[in-house]
Protein backbone atom coordinates (compact mmCIF):
# COMPACT_ATOMS: atom_id res chain seq x y z
CA UNK A 1 0.00 0.00 0.00
CA UNK A 2 1.46 3.46 -1.16
CA UNK A 3 1.11 5.62 1.82
CA UNK A 4 3.06 8.97 -0.26
CA UNK A 5 1.23 11.98 0.04
CA UNK A 6 -0.75 13.10 -2.72
CA UNK A 7 0.86 15.74 -5.25
CA UNK A 8 0.35 18.95 -4.59
CA UNK A 9 -1.79 21.05 -7.39
CA UNK A 10 0.18 23.24 -8.96
CA UNK A 11 0.28 26.96 -7.89
CA UNK A 12 -1.61 29.51 -10.19
CA UNK A 13 -1.91 32.48 -7.95
CA UNK A 14 0.52 34.76 -9.43
CA UNK A 15 0.13 33.77 -13.29
CA UNK A 16 -3.69 35.05 -13.38
CA UNK A 17 -3.20 38.38 -11.07
CA UNK A 18 0.15 38.83 -14.20
CA UNK A 19 -2.45 38.03 -16.69
CA UNK A 20 -5.30 40.36 -14.95
CA UNK A 21 -3.03 43.23 -14.76
CA UNK A 22 -1.70 42.80 -18.07
CA UNK A 23 -5.55 43.21 -19.58
CA UNK A 24 -5.85 46.47 -17.22
CA UNK A 25 -2.86 47.80 -18.07
CA UNK A 26 -4.20 47.02 -22.22
CA UNK A 27 -7.60 48.06 -21.54
CA UNK A 28 -6.06 51.78 -19.99
CA UNK A 29 -4.01 52.33 -22.79
CA UNK A 30 -6.99 51.74 -25.53
CA UNK A 31 -9.03 54.15 -23.35
CA UNK A 32 -6.20 56.59 -23.78
CA UNK A 33 -5.06 56.17 -27.25
CA UNK A 34 -9.11 56.76 -28.13
CA UNK A 35 -9.76 59.60 -26.10
CA UNK A 36 -6.32 61.22 -27.42
CA UNK A 37 -7.52 60.26 -30.39
CA UNK A 38 -10.81 61.85 -29.96
CA UNK A 39 -9.20 65.23 -28.82
CA UNK A 40 -7.18 65.78 -31.16
CA UNK A 41 -9.94 64.97 -33.91
CA UNK A 42 -12.31 67.97 -32.32
CA UNK A 43 -9.39 70.24 -32.53
CA UNK A 44 -7.91 69.89 -35.74
CA UNK A 45 -11.69 68.57 -37.37
CA UNK A 46 -11.47 71.10 -40.26
CA UNK A 47 -7.86 69.54 -41.08
CA UNK A 48 -9.81 66.31 -40.81
CA UNK A 49 -12.31 66.99 -43.21
CA UNK A 50 -10.43 68.75 -45.82
CA UNK A 51 -7.99 65.26 -45.96
CA UNK A 52 -11.60 63.14 -46.36
CA UNK A 53 -13.06 65.03 -48.61
CA UNK A 54 -9.97 64.80 -50.90
CA UNK A 55 -9.67 61.26 -50.44
CA UNK A 56 -13.15 60.77 -51.66
CA UNK A 57 -12.48 63.46 -54.73
CA UNK A 58 -9.33 61.66 -55.51
CA UNK A 59 -11.02 58.35 -55.42
CA UNK A 60 -13.50 59.84 -58.13
CA UNK A 61 -10.78 61.49 -60.23
CA UNK A 62 -8.67 58.17 -60.20
CA UNK A 63 -12.02 55.98 -61.07
CA UNK A 64 -12.68 57.97 -64.36
CA UNK A 65 -8.86 58.29 -65.43
CA UNK A 66 -8.77 54.52 -65.01
CA UNK A 67 -11.78 54.13 -67.31
CA UNK A 68 -10.33 56.66 -69.81
CA UNK A 69 -6.89 54.95 -69.64
CA UNK A 70 -8.50 51.21 -69.65
CA UNK A 71 -10.36 52.77 -73.45
CA UNK A 72 -8.03 54.79 -75.19
CA UNK A 73 -4.97 53.29 -73.62
CA UNK A 74 -3.35 56.83 -72.57
CA UNK A 75 -1.22 56.31 -69.58
CA UNK A 76 -2.74 56.99 -65.58
CA UNK A 77 -1.13 60.14 -65.70
CA UNK A 78 -2.14 61.88 -69.00
CA UNK A 79 -5.55 60.22 -68.56
CA UNK A 80 -6.07 62.11 -65.10
CA UNK A 81 -5.20 65.19 -67.00
CA UNK A 82 -8.09 64.80 -69.35
CA UNK A 83 -10.46 64.32 -66.69
CA UNK A 84 -9.19 67.31 -65.24
CA UNK A 85 -8.93 69.65 -67.65
CA UNK A 86 -12.68 68.17 -69.02
CA UNK A 87 -14.08 68.90 -65.54
CA UNK A 88 -12.30 72.47 -65.63
CA UNK A 89 -13.98 72.77 -68.65
CA UNK A 90 -17.71 71.95 -67.49
CA UNK A 91 -17.29 73.79 -65.14
CA UNK A 92 -16.85 76.99 -66.93
CA UNK A 93 -18.86 76.21 -69.34
CA UNK A 94 -21.72 75.77 -66.83
CA UNK A 95 -20.65 79.09 -65.24
CA UNK A 96 -21.22 81.03 -68.89
CA UNK A 97 -23.94 79.42 -69.96
CA UNK A 98 -26.04 79.23 -67.01
CA UNK A 99 -24.52 81.37 -64.60
CA UNK A 100 -26.66 84.28 -65.61
CA UNK A 101 -29.89 82.26 -64.90
CA UNK A 102 -29.63 80.54 -61.71
CA UNK A 103 -28.08 83.95 -60.42
CA UNK A 104 -31.33 85.57 -61.79
CA UNK A 105 -33.28 82.41 -59.98
CA UNK A 106 -31.46 82.57 -57.05
CA UNK A 107 -32.60 86.32 -56.11
CA UNK A 108 -35.81 85.70 -57.07
CA UNK A 109 -36.24 82.88 -54.80
CA UNK A 110 -34.69 85.08 -52.53
CA UNK A 111 -37.62 87.60 -52.66
CA UNK A 112 -40.68 84.81 -52.90
CA UNK A 113 -39.43 83.20 -49.77
CA UNK A 114 -40.71 85.56 -47.16
CA UNK A 115 -44.35 85.59 -48.94
CA UNK A 116 -43.66 81.43 -48.80
CA UNK A 117 -43.39 81.41 -45.04
CA UNK A 118 -46.05 84.39 -44.38
CA UNK A 119 -48.62 81.82 -46.50
CA UNK A 120 -47.47 78.78 -44.43
CA UNK A 121 -47.81 80.45 -41.05
CA UNK A 122 -51.67 81.29 -41.98
CA UNK A 123 -52.04 77.79 -43.07
CA UNK A 124 -50.73 76.65 -40.02
CA UNK A 125 -52.54 79.01 -37.83
CA UNK A 126 -55.81 77.58 -38.94
CA UNK A 127 -55.53 74.30 -37.28
CA UNK A 128 -54.80 73.58 -33.50
CA UNK A 129 -51.61 71.44 -34.73
CA UNK A 130 -50.55 73.79 -36.90
CA UNK A 131 -50.61 76.35 -34.04
CA UNK A 132 -48.66 74.37 -31.47
CA UNK A 133 -46.07 73.37 -34.39
CA UNK A 134 -45.41 77.46 -34.35
CA UNK A 135 -45.07 77.42 -30.90
CA UNK A 136 -42.79 74.53 -30.16
CA UNK A 137 -40.29 75.30 -33.17
CA UNK A 138 -39.21 78.65 -33.10
CA UNK A 139 -35.72 77.64 -34.39
CA UNK A 140 -38.05 76.15 -37.49
CA UNK A 141 -39.69 79.40 -38.16
CA UNK A 142 -36.21 81.19 -38.46
CA UNK A 143 -35.50 78.67 -40.86
CA UNK A 144 -38.32 79.27 -43.22
CA UNK A 145 -38.32 83.11 -42.43
CA UNK A 146 -35.30 83.26 -44.44
CA UNK A 147 -31.76 83.18 -42.83
CA UNK A 148 -29.73 80.81 -44.50
CA UNK A 149 -27.21 82.82 -43.92
CA UNK A 150 -26.42 81.74 -40.61
CA UNK A 151 -26.00 78.31 -41.50
CA UNK A 152 -23.80 79.24 -44.12
CA UNK A 153 -21.46 80.93 -41.27
CA UNK A 154 -21.38 78.47 -39.54
CA UNK A 155 -20.08 76.42 -42.55
CA UNK A 156 -17.56 79.18 -43.67
CA UNK A 157 -16.17 79.52 -39.76
CA UNK A 158 -15.47 75.74 -39.92
CA UNK A 159 -13.35 75.59 -42.36
CA UNK A 160 -12.00 79.18 -41.85
CA UNK A 161 -10.57 77.61 -38.92
CA UNK A 162 -7.65 76.31 -41.03
CA UNK A 163 -6.69 78.84 -44.30
CA UNK A 164 -9.70 80.32 -44.94
CA UNK A 165 -12.45 79.50 -47.70
CA UNK A 166 -10.04 80.31 -50.49
CA UNK A 167 -7.19 78.78 -49.44
CA UNK A 168 -9.42 75.70 -48.12
CA UNK A 169 -10.03 75.53 -51.61
CA UNK A 170 -6.74 75.76 -52.83
CA UNK A 171 -5.42 73.23 -50.52
CA UNK A 172 -8.22 71.00 -51.31
CA UNK A 173 -7.51 70.91 -54.97
CA UNK A 174 -3.67 70.00 -54.52
CA UNK A 175 -4.32 67.54 -52.64
CA UNK A 176 -7.10 66.08 -54.76
CA UNK A 177 -4.67 65.71 -57.47
CA UNK A 178 -1.67 64.21 -55.39
CA UNK A 179 -3.68 61.62 -54.01
CA UNK A 180 -5.66 60.62 -57.45
CA UNK A 181 -2.46 61.26 -59.27
CA UNK A 182 -0.12 58.56 -57.09
CA UNK A 183 -2.61 56.22 -54.59
CA UNK A 184 -0.34 53.54 -54.30
CA UNK A 185 2.16 55.99 -52.75
CA UNK A 186 0.20 56.81 -49.90
CA UNK A 187 -1.77 53.26 -49.16
CA UNK A 188 2.08 51.84 -49.02
CA UNK A 189 3.25 54.30 -46.44
CA UNK A 190 0.33 53.18 -44.54
CA UNK A 191 0.91 49.32 -45.57
CA UNK A 192 4.41 50.30 -44.05
CA UNK A 193 3.50 51.01 -40.28
CA UNK A 194 1.88 47.47 -40.23
CA UNK A 195 4.58 44.23 -39.68
CA UNK A 196 5.45 42.95 -42.67
CA UNK A 197 3.63 39.83 -42.17
CA UNK A 198 0.18 41.72 -42.30
CA UNK A 199 1.29 44.16 -45.24
CA UNK A 200 -0.09 42.55 -48.17
CA UNK A 201 -3.48 42.43 -46.25
CA UNK A 202 -3.21 46.05 -45.31
CA UNK A 203 -3.42 46.98 -49.01
CA UNK A 204 -6.38 44.30 -49.88
CA UNK A 205 -8.21 45.99 -47.09
CA UNK A 206 -7.64 49.50 -48.01
CA UNK A 207 -8.81 48.42 -51.56
CA UNK A 208 -11.84 47.38 -50.04
CA UNK A 209 -12.59 50.42 -48.34
CA UNK A 210 -11.84 52.13 -51.49
CA UNK A 211 -13.90 50.19 -53.73
CA UNK A 212 -16.66 50.59 -50.98
CA UNK A 213 -16.27 54.55 -51.31
CA UNK A 214 -16.27 54.56 -54.80
CA UNK A 215 -19.61 52.41 -55.49
CA UNK A 216 -21.05 54.57 -52.55
CA UNK A 217 -19.81 57.86 -53.91
CA UNK A 218 -20.50 57.12 -57.90
CA UNK A 219 -23.97 56.07 -56.76
CA UNK A 220 -24.74 59.40 -54.50
CA UNK A 221 -23.26 60.93 -57.22
CA UNK A 222 -25.74 60.08 -59.72
CA UNK A 223 -28.68 60.32 -57.60
CA UNK A 224 -28.06 64.11 -56.94
CA UNK A 225 -27.90 64.28 -60.74
CA UNK A 226 -30.82 62.21 -61.49
CA UNK A 227 -32.73 63.73 -58.43
CA UNK A 228 -31.81 67.40 -59.18
CA UNK A 229 -32.70 67.28 -63.30
CA UNK A 230 -36.12 65.44 -62.97
CA UNK A 231 -37.23 67.57 -59.77
CA UNK A 232 -36.50 70.53 -61.66
CA UNK A 233 -38.29 69.33 -65.05
CA UNK A 234 -41.45 68.47 -62.94
CA UNK A 235 -41.36 71.67 -60.90
CA UNK A 236 -41.50 73.51 -64.17
CA UNK A 237 -44.05 71.09 -65.86
CA UNK A 238 -46.61 72.16 -62.40
CA UNK A 239 -46.07 75.67 -62.94
CA UNK A 240 -43.68 76.34 -60.43
CA UNK A 241 -40.78 79.98 -60.68
CA UNK A 242 -37.39 79.20 -60.03
CA UNK A 243 -37.45 75.69 -60.86
CA UNK A 244 -33.81 75.97 -61.83
CA UNK A 245 -32.27 76.94 -58.38
CA UNK A 246 -34.94 74.68 -56.75
CA UNK A 247 -33.59 71.82 -58.45
CA UNK A 248 -30.14 72.04 -57.62
CA UNK A 249 -31.16 72.33 -54.70
CA UNK A 250 -33.02 69.44 -53.82
CA UNK A 251 -30.11 67.84 -56.00
CA UNK A 252 -27.13 69.14 -53.45
CA UNK A 253 -28.95 68.27 -50.46
CA UNK A 254 -29.28 64.84 -51.87
CA UNK A 255 -25.86 64.67 -50.90
CA UNK A 256 -26.96 63.62 -47.31
CA UNK A 257 -29.50 60.33 -47.55
CA UNK A 258 -32.57 60.13 -46.59
CA UNK A 259 -32.83 63.54 -44.53
CA UNK A 260 -31.35 65.69 -47.11
CA UNK A 261 -34.56 65.16 -50.50
CA UNK A 262 -36.80 66.10 -47.46
CA UNK A 263 -35.08 68.57 -46.17
CA UNK A 264 -34.00 70.25 -50.23
CA UNK A 265 -37.65 69.94 -51.06
CA UNK A 266 -39.16 72.46 -48.50
CA UNK A 267 -38.20 75.76 -50.38
CA UNK A 268 -39.82 74.09 -53.59
CA UNK A 269 -43.37 73.32 -51.76
CA UNK A 270 -42.96 76.69 -49.96
CA UNK A 271 -42.67 78.59 -53.14
CA UNK A 272 -45.97 76.45 -54.62
CA UNK A 273 -47.69 76.86 -51.80
CA UNK A 274 -48.26 80.66 -52.74
CA UNK A 275 -49.57 79.97 -56.08
CA UNK A 276 -52.47 77.40 -54.34
CA UNK A 277 -52.83 73.80 -53.14
CA UNK A 278 -52.94 72.07 -56.99
CA UNK A 279 -49.41 73.85 -57.51
CA UNK A 280 -48.26 71.71 -53.92
CA UNK A 281 -49.90 68.73 -55.05
CA UNK A 282 -47.84 68.89 -58.19
CA UNK A 283 -44.65 69.72 -56.97
CA UNK A 284 -44.90 67.41 -54.68
CA UNK A 285 -45.40 64.86 -56.94
CA UNK A 286 -42.81 65.96 -58.52
CA UNK A 287 -40.63 65.13 -55.73
CA UNK A 288 -42.08 61.90 -55.16
CA UNK A 289 -41.49 60.63 -58.96
CA UNK A 290 -37.50 61.85 -58.94
CA UNK A 291 -36.81 60.48 -55.40
CA UNK A 292 -38.43 56.99 -56.62
CA UNK A 293 -36.69 56.61 -59.80
CA UNK A 294 -33.26 57.70 -58.24
CA UNK A 295 -33.96 55.44 -54.83
CA UNK A 296 -35.56 52.08 -56.52
CA UNK A 297 -33.51 52.40 -59.94
CA UNK A 298 -30.61 54.58 -60.56
CA UNK A 299 -28.44 54.35 -57.05
CA UNK A 300 -28.50 50.64 -57.07
CA UNK A 301 -28.16 50.05 -60.57
CA UNK A 302 -25.25 52.16 -59.98
CA UNK A 303 -23.74 50.65 -56.29
CA UNK A 304 -24.15 47.22 -57.37
CA UNK A 305 -24.71 46.58 -53.44
CA UNK A 306 -21.10 47.43 -53.41
CA UNK A 307 -21.64 49.84 -50.75
CA UNK A 308 -25.02 48.29 -48.61
CA UNK A 309 -25.37 50.25 -45.62
CA UNK A 310 -28.21 49.67 -43.32
CA UNK A 311 -30.73 52.89 -42.70
CA UNK A 312 -30.46 52.80 -39.31
CA UNK A 313 -26.81 53.20 -39.23
CA UNK A 314 -26.68 55.74 -42.04
CA UNK A 315 -29.11 58.23 -39.77
CA UNK A 316 -27.22 57.43 -36.71
CA UNK A 317 -24.02 58.56 -38.39
CA UNK A 318 -25.80 61.78 -39.84
CA UNK A 319 -27.43 62.30 -36.23
CA UNK A 320 -23.96 62.45 -34.57
CA UNK A 321 -22.22 64.16 -37.73
CA UNK A 322 -24.51 67.48 -37.50
CA UNK A 323 -24.15 67.05 -33.55
CA UNK A 324 -20.11 67.32 -33.79
CA UNK A 325 -19.96 69.28 -37.17
CA UNK A 326 -22.74 70.78 -37.83
CA UNK A 327 -24.25 70.71 -41.35
CA UNK A 328 -20.48 69.74 -42.85
CA UNK A 329 -20.50 66.78 -40.39
CA UNK A 330 -23.48 65.62 -41.76
CA UNK A 331 -22.64 65.63 -44.90
CA UNK A 332 -19.30 63.59 -44.34
CA UNK A 333 -21.04 61.37 -42.12
CA UNK A 334 -22.34 58.87 -44.95
CA UNK A 335 -19.11 57.96 -46.52
CA UNK A 336 -17.28 58.21 -43.08
CA UNK A 337 -20.13 55.47 -42.24
CA UNK A 338 -19.19 53.24 -45.33
CA UNK A 339 -15.59 53.49 -44.58
CA UNK A 340 -16.02 52.18 -40.88
CA UNK A 341 -18.08 49.53 -41.87
CA UNK A 342 -15.74 48.45 -44.42
CA UNK A 343 -12.73 48.28 -42.18
CA UNK A 344 -14.91 46.54 -39.24
CA UNK A 345 -16.18 43.85 -41.33
CA UNK A 346 -12.60 43.58 -42.50
CA UNK A 347 -10.58 44.00 -39.52
CA UNK A 348 -13.25 42.77 -36.82
CA UNK A 349 -15.69 40.34 -38.44
CA UNK A 350 -13.01 38.86 -41.06
CA UNK A 351 -9.86 38.56 -39.25
CA UNK A 352 -10.54 38.40 -35.45
CA UNK A 353 -13.99 36.45 -35.63
CA UNK A 354 -12.04 34.29 -38.54
CA UNK A 355 -15.51 34.68 -40.30
CA UNK A 356 -14.09 34.67 -43.90
CA UNK A 357 -17.31 34.33 -45.96
CA UNK A 358 -18.60 37.54 -44.51
CA UNK A 359 -18.98 40.09 -47.86
CA UNK A 360 -20.69 43.13 -48.54
CA UNK A 361 -22.96 41.61 -50.71
CA UNK A 362 -24.54 39.22 -47.94
CA UNK A 363 -25.44 41.98 -45.83
CA UNK A 364 -29.46 42.28 -46.49
CA UNK A 365 -29.63 46.48 -46.72
CA UNK A 366 -29.34 49.09 -49.89
CA UNK A 367 -27.57 51.66 -49.98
Amino acid sequence: MNDAPPPSPPAHGPAPRAEFTRRVWIVAGVVVLVSTFVAVAVIAAPVFILTFAAVLLAILLRTAADALARRTGVGPGWALGVVVAVLIAIMAGSVYFVGATADDQFAKLAEEMPKAEARARELLREHSWGRELLRWAPAAQDAVAGRPEEAASRVATLFSATFGVVGDLVVLFFLTLYLAASPGTYVDGVARLVPPPGRGRAREVAATVGGRLKGWMLGQLVGMVVVGVLSGIGLKLAGVPQYFALGLIVGLFNAVPYLGPILGAIPGLLVALTLGPAAVGWALAAYVVAGTIEGYIVTPMVQKRTSALPPVLTLVAIALGGALLGAVGMIIAAPAAVMVQALVEELYVKDALGDREAAAGDIPYAG
